[in-house]
């Protein structure tokens, strides 16, 4: 018997107890919880990349999460799809309507469809600093070209206070927890809104990417994005894109970080409510499964910055992490005006 065919059947006969034990319980009233068990099971994750890079990798996901489940209790379901809808919101939308089963999001995306739709999450990311260490957080990063004259946060504050010229990318949308909302909660606390500043000039860069693009390219002056979007700038597809030649120093030497957000809670893994429980355990498993091979790794890598997956509820409480984006998001939120200066 599979492991998740054992949790099945050990669930079941739980239920069963708890239903005899306090007559409060019955399997139907339980169910109603998920029974979902789509014959095509649609996996979206929101646009940090442009879908051609994203695309690819998540593909590959989609056919590892397809092989695991079925093995592993679920042969119903016949195909996995992996869709990467235009925007954060349209990612968002398409699971609370159901067009989307589960979601690789990042956290206030997460917090979003937890409070609108009652999303169950099921899995969190893991990621490794550059120092090496594994981390269960991120930040977001401020960018300058090599050359810049800003060397940290008291260079960006004197350089806004002087009224000089200032042309800063957010790193996708403003519903972006590390593109938007950390690095606006950033210039909040340094007192240097671009709302307040008429010389301090925003653009909200396509994506993270993007962001570190228009820094490379010196179409801004700071931009920001996830740590650490630079190597990126260091793939083939970027190198081409970027006009590099061999023998040059690559990409991301250009591109110097003076300064981070606080800590952000990683990206994870959300199901709709409406999902089987026990299909959701499966889904959960399998990525935590397709990370220890070497295509989940490249997964990981290219698609979410990510080495491991880890499963939800087992040793994080991911509620609990979200809380602080849930703080930053009600204090940003109602005055969004404040963080541009187009």
């Amino acid at each position: 018997m599979s492991l998740l065919r054992a949790r099945r059947v050990v669930g079941l006969v739980g239920l069963l107890v708890v239903g005899l034990l306090f007559g409060s319980v019955s399997l139907t009233a339980v169910s109603q919880q998920g029974t979902l068990i789509p014959e095509e099971l649609v996996i979206g994750m929101v646009p940090s990349r442009a879908a051609a890079i994203l695309q690819p990798p998540v593909e590959g996901m989609a056919k590892m999460v397809l092989e695991y489940v079925q093995k592993n209790g679920f042969p119903q379901v016949k195909r996995v799809r992996a869709v990467i809808p235009e925007s954060y919101t349209a990612t968002i939308e398409a699971l609370g309507a159901g067009r989307i089963h589960v979601g690789l999001f990042g956290p206030f995306q997460i917090v979003q469809v937890i409070d609108s739709f009652g999303s169950v999450p099921i899995a969190v990311t893991k990621r490794r600093t550059a120092a090496g260490k594994e981390t269960l957080t991120f930040r977001s990063q401020f960018m300058v070209f090599t050359d810049s004259a800003l060397k940290n946060f008291d260079d960006l504050v004197k350089h806004v206070k002087d009224n000089k010229s200032l042309r800063f990318s957010y790193g996708g949308s403003s519903t972006s927890t590390s593109g938007f909302l950390f690095p606006c909660k950033k210039l909040k606390d340094l007192n240097i809104l671009p709302g307040d500043n008429r010389n301090f000039k925003t653009i909200r860069a396509a994506n993270h990417l993007a962001s570190a693009v228009a820094v490379y390219k010196k179409d801004v002056d700071i931009g920001v994005g996830f740590e650490d979007v630079r190597e990126d700038l260091d793939s083939d597809r970027m190198k081409r894109e970027l006009g590099w030649n061999p023998g040059e120093p690559n990409p991301s030497t250009r591109v110097r970080v003076i300064g981070y957000s606080d800590e952000i809670p990683n990206d994870g893994i959300v199901a709709i409510k409406e999902l089987d429980v026990f299909l959701r355990e499966a889904i959960k498993y399998g990525f935590v499964s397709l990370m220890k091979t070497p295509e989940g790794q490249k997964f990981g890598k290219d698609a979410v910055d990510a080495i491991d997956f880890m499963p939800v509820p087992e040793g994080y409480d991911m509620l609990k992490a979200l809380e602080a984006v849930r703080v930053v998001a009600k204090e940003i939120q109602p005055n969004l005006a404040k963080c541009e200066n187009q």
